[in-house]
């Protein structure tokens, strides 16, 4: 496997704020990156023309444009442009850190057998008010720590996943369009089901905006509904109820009270003031 064989897929709608930084992180690991495709999902604001610069210094970046509507169809638009064997997919504000496409292209170029289809590694949310506490916590008494062993999962983390490009092509016909389920999870069932294994790589955490944790409470019981949903959609009738039932009111209540404390909470001044409390900053989530 070449070195520089890593094809990255960026879907963006509005993200002018972000898409700068994910960017640098990106073309500064070009080493192992062939090229960075960013899909322009209906952007109103300067994420063109940042984008537009970047491509302007670096040729392995491009842009291209999906005029329908959604995730999925920006995502599908830029994992159909890819051109590498391994072809990533991240947010636009997906942070990655200076040695992650390295560790991808070496993990993949190491499985001589082809046991993995696919790759994902974890998310830390960046900008909270207790900053890496909690990351800390989970990697020094959890277990969670850069030397944990690679180990199969059976769903992809959107916000930092990776496929064969033949595995995408094989599934291709297979994800579903819909915009109530969880895109991620939906194709890493996928890949499951056309007999493809994922691998968890403990070693490319990157960070993700905790924009999904600032949601109100109405609209987050709504969003994580739709991992049932999806988990029904492939027929996992046990996963379903249990998410349902124990997973999703567990989450709702740890949601209200980290709620709580993000809406108090200023990243700019780093200080906790009631004037702080705002509504959630969701309207740049791609819809």
């Amino acid at each position: 496997m070449d070195t520089k064989c890593l094809s990255i897929v960026v879907p963006t709608y509005n993200e002018e704020d972000i898409i700068g930084e994910c960017l640098e992180r990106l073309t500064a690991q070009l080493e192992h990156i062939a090229e960075i495709v960013v899909v322009d999902n209906n952007s109103t604001d300067d994420t063109n023309s940042i984008v537009e610069t970047f491509a302007s210094r670096f040729a392995e970046v491009k842009m291209i444009s999906e005029r329908e509507q959604g995730l999925v169809f920006a995502r599908n638009a830029g994992l159909d442009a890819a051109t590498g064997p391994l072809i990533a997919r991240i947010d636009s504000d997906t942070l990655v850190p200076p040695h992650w496409a390295k560790s991808i292209v070496e993990f993949f170029a190491g499985d001589t057998a082809g046991k993995w289809a696919a790759a994902c590694g974890r998310g830390e949310a960046y900008g909270l008010p207790y900053g890496d506490r909690l990351g800390n916590f989970k990697r020094r008494y959890l277990g969670s720590n850069t030397n944990s062993a690679v180990r199969e999962v059976p769903v992809l983390y959107g916000s930092n996943m990776i496929l064969r490009r033949d595995v995408w092509h094989k599934i291709r016909d297979a994800v579903s369009m819909r915009r109530d389920i969880f895109e991620d999870v939906d194709t890493g069932l996928c890949v499951g089901e056309s007999g493809g294994s994922i691998a968890f790589l403990p070693n490319i955490t990157v960070g993700v905006s905790p924009r999904r944790m600032e949601t109100r409470m109405s609209a987050f019981v709504v969003y994580m509904s739709f991992l049932p949903r999806t988990l029904l959609l492939h027929r996992r009738f046990g996963y379903a109820a249990l998410a349902t039932f124990v997973y999703l009111p567990a989450l709702t209540v740890l949601h209200a009270g980290r709620l709580a404390v993000i809406r108090g909470y200023d990243p700019k001044s780093g200080s906790f003031s009631a004037r702080n409390y705002r509504l959630a900053t969701v309207d740049r989530i791609n819809p």
